[in-house]
């Protein structure tokens, strides 16, 4: 898979925005829609390199353009050419309507910008262009509540990440009820610049964008429909729709992690995951007679919370020092953790510790499992975006040293991660 970086410049007069038909000479998405657009190389500066591409693509010299936006990125995958594209979206006021294409374009037209999606376009155009015809460099007044919210998402070093990604949700439809606004259109602009920010919340738990991006998906499908109150009932139920999958999603996983614990044993686990405690619940429910190693968990020590949670369930339990789960490793029969990310290579972003643990696991034949609901795997990592496991409070394990992920669906080969996120894409806006 490649990933190139390119700038997408709309030109908008009267209200109305330029679109150009991709002509038979070019090497992509012949015949398509799009807007002006170019590769950028290097360290090349996109606002340049737009407004070279309009002055080429459509004989506009820079006097004839005014900027009125830069957009954040977006990454898309585009199925087709097998690339993710990093596009680099801009808003210009031309003051000129003479328009003379060069030979990557056959036909223009100005259209409302209602109109685009009815056209048959580039991959994300419409998404593209959402990023430039709402202005997000400051936050609404009446979304002050909600970024307060976002920060506070941010800051939480106690739930874990299924609990973080519902309240991410919530928050985004929190968002319909608050911010004022009289039409859908000024309503999904407040949704978008709000999970926009909650892109960044909590990067490492890739649960959290997925959410955001599924809601956001089926929000801009509806957008522009309906009235404002109509569209603002529609998010909100949505959004209680989406937290009870997710919610439903982990303990189906829970429930098909039971198959693979020990009838009798030792069971080894690190850092405190609800899906994982589920499961060692419902295994002990099951009659199933095995014991369970819990790491402390350096530096939050969340092996503690996991193994009092534990002995309240009736579930045998012994607490052990992160130094010492090498020394245990043979005496164990499974090792059984959580997950905050799954990465496209199949490899697994957790709480530091857990790559030596797997590494010791692998080296003595026992099976290294992680339960999660597939929700968990990185769309953000196979877009490109970098991994944040730098913090020095997660670690990644190499997906060679994983034996599965049990997900809602059942077990998936790390081998598998690739094309599940490649589905998920489909219905997560980017």
């Amino acid at each position: 898979m490649e990933y190139k970086s390119v700038v997408t410049a709309f030109l908008i007069a009267d209200k109305k925005i330029l679109l150009l038909r991709r002509s038979e000479k070019v090497g992509t998405h012949k015949g398509k829609w799009a807007a002006v657009s170019g590769y950028l190389e290097g360290s090349e500066d996109p606002l340049q390199r737009a407004q070279i591409e309009i002055q080429e693509e459509l004989g506009l010299s820079p006097e004839y353009i005014d900027l009125v936006r830069a957009g954040e990125v977006l990454r898309a995958y585009d199925e087709q050419t097998k690339t993710v594209w990093i596009v680099h979206p801009f808003l210009f006021e031309t003051r000129s309507n003479t328009i003379m294409l060069d030979w990557e374009n056959a036909e223009c037209r100005w259209i409302h910008p209602n109109e685009l999606r009815s056209y048959e376009t580039v991959p994300k155009l419409e998404e593209t262009f959402d990023r430039v015809r709402c202005n997000f460099h400051s936050a609404p007044e009446e979304l002050t509540k909600v970024m307060a919210g976002v920060d506070s998402l941010a800051k939480d070093k106690v739930h874990g990440a299924s609990t973080i990604g519902r309240s991410a949700i919530q928050l985004l439809a929190a968002t319909t009820e608050i911010s004022g606004t009289t039409t859908s259109e000024e309503m999904f602009c407040n949704l978008l610049f709000a999970a926009l920010k909650l892109h960044k919340v909590q990067p490492a738990m890739a649960n959290v964008r997925n959410l955001v991006g599924m809601l956001l998906f089926s929000a801009a499908r509806k957008e522009g429909s309906v009235s404002a109150a109509d569209y603002g009932k529609s998010i909100r139920s949505l959004s209680e729709g989406m937290a009870q999958r997710s919610s439903g999603a982990s303990e189906d996983a829970s429930r098909n992690a039971v198959a693979i614990l020990p009838e009798a044993g030792h069971v080894l686990t690190h850092s405190y995951s609800r899906t994982v405690l589920r499961a060692l619940e419902l295994g002990m429910k099951g009659r199933k007679q095995f014991e369970v190693y819990a790491t402390e968990s350096y530096p939050g020590m969340e092996g503690k919370n996991l193994a009092k949670a534990l002995a309240g369930l009736s579930v045998p339990v012994k607490l052990v020092a992160d130094s010492a789960a090498g020394s245990i490793i043979p005496d164990v029969d499974i090792v059984l953790v959580g997950a905050d990310s799954v990465l496209t290579d199949g490899s697994l972003l957790h709480k530091v510790g857990t790559k030596s643990i797997a590494a010791a696991a692998k080296e003595r034949g026992i099976p290294f499992y992680s339960v999660c609901e597939s929700m968990k795997f990185s769309t953000a990592d196979f877009l490109g975006e970098p991994v944040q496991a730098s913090n020095n409070l997660f670690d990644i394990t190499p997906g060679h040293d994983v034996s599965e992920y049990i997900t809602e669906t059942g077990a998936v080969e790390p081998s598998e991660v690739e094309n599940r996120i490649k589905l998920m894409l489909k219905e997560i806006y980017p």
